[in-house]
């Protein structure tokens, strides 16, 4: 289900957090935002509340993340590996997803904030 950023090899990452986030730290090629600023501000102030409104966004947008998932998958003959900030609920949620659609997935292990941090000490 987890698989750590130096494990992963030619494999397609995806990042699901919002657009802004995706935009200030850019880490990976492809972006499917499950919420947007609104919601992820939202999630900021009620955080007990967080599953529920990732998961609200999810079934409102599945179509159009249904159909980002199957293209960056190659129509599900590639798996991909689902990131957010620290790993904890947009990219969970989102793997759930994935794998009820049929797409082999893993998440990325703690997240890319931690992938950007363990690059930041290597430089």
């Amino acid at each position: 289900m987890f698989i750590k950023f130096e494990n992963i090899n030619n494999k397609k990452l995806i990042d699901v957090r919002t657009k802004s986030e995706f935009l200030n730290m850019n880490m990976t090629e492809y972006n499917i935002p499950v919420i947007d600023e609104e919601q992820h501000n939202m999630i900021k102030r009620f955080y007990p509340f967080a599953i529920f409104i990732i998961i609200k966004s999810i079934i409102k947008n599945r179509e159009i993340i249904r159909k980002r998932l199957l293209e960056i998958s190659n129509n599900k003959r590639e798996e991909v590996i689902i990131a957010c900030s620290r790993g904890r609920l947009r990219s969970p949620i989102t793997y759930i997803y994935a794998r009820f659609i049929g797409i082999r997935c893993r998440i990325l292990w703690g997240g890319l904030k931690q992938r950007y941090l363990l690059k930041k000490d290597i430089n």
